[in-house]
């Protein structure tokens, strides 16, 4: 990813548009905000990661009303009928934790298929946990763009199986993908997880993230190579 044409995205009338939208709509008073971003693959484990967002608030009534869920999906391969199937499923879940869980007239999930990134980017820039938890996953880009324009401290809930938790797993919440209550336990220490810790976490990622940038990475590469000719030869 490229920091610099990120934080170009960050500081544009659109983005600040977008982020006085959904300051208004989930961070009133105390509240909180859970995000996630992703296609709508089977693969992102999207049903689960609400499974265990409903566990969380069956196992925490204190935090209904408290904590939004919103979740940025792009509907991916719609002619597949596995996919348009796990669309339909992804669809029924939050309609029955909404039914279970809405106070005041919040709903705690509010899904929307879209794809929008300067929305996505200002949802990065606000939300308090971030949430990855494919089952597969080469490497998820954005929990490095989030790490890089998160300014209220947010924590990165990580799979384990995703190819970033390599690299930012230090900083992260792990997430168990195939386990519902360790996922909720997860989301829970990660909201309730004291402010400087979750700066300074933050901090660690985004430089982790702003220093081994795709230069870096081909430079590594490169020498791997020089060093591997020089044993050859």
């Amino acid at each position: 990813m490229d920091p610099a044409a990120l934080d170009t995205t960050l500081a544009s009338e659109q983005v600040n548009a977008h982020v006085a939208m959904l300051r208004y709509i989930f961070l009133d008073e105390d509240r909180q905000l859970m995000l996630r971003v992703d296609r709508t693959d089977p693969s992102k484990n999207v049903v689960r990661g609400f499974l265990a967002f409903g566990t969380l608030l069956e196992q925490h009534p204190e935090l209904v009303g408290k904590v939004s869920f919103l979740a940025l999906l792009q509907p991916s391969r719609t002619d597949v009928p596995e996919y348009a199937d796990y669309i339909a499923l992804i669809g029924g879940v939050v309609a029955e934790i909404n039914a279970k869980y809405t106070k005041e007239g919040r709903q705690p999930i509010d899904l929307r298929m879209v794809e929008d990134f300067p929305l996505a980017v200002a949802a990065y820039s606000i939300c308090d946990v971030l949430v990855v938890n494919a089952i597969a996953d080469g490497m998820n880009l954005v929990a490095k763009e989030v790490a890089v324009v998160n300014r209220r401290g947010g924590v990165l809930a990580l799979s384990e199986t995703a190819g970033a938790h390599e690299e930012l797993g230090e900083f992260a919440v792990t997430l168990h993908p195939f386990d519902i209550q360790q996922m909720s336990d997860a989301f829970y220490t990660a909201l309730t997880m004291p402010l400087e810790e979750r700066h300074r976490r933050l901090a660690a990622a985004a430089e982790q993230v702003r220093t081994h940038d795709v230069a870096r990475w081909l430079g590594d590469q490169l020498t791997d190579l020089r060093r591997i000719a020089g044993f050859i030869a």
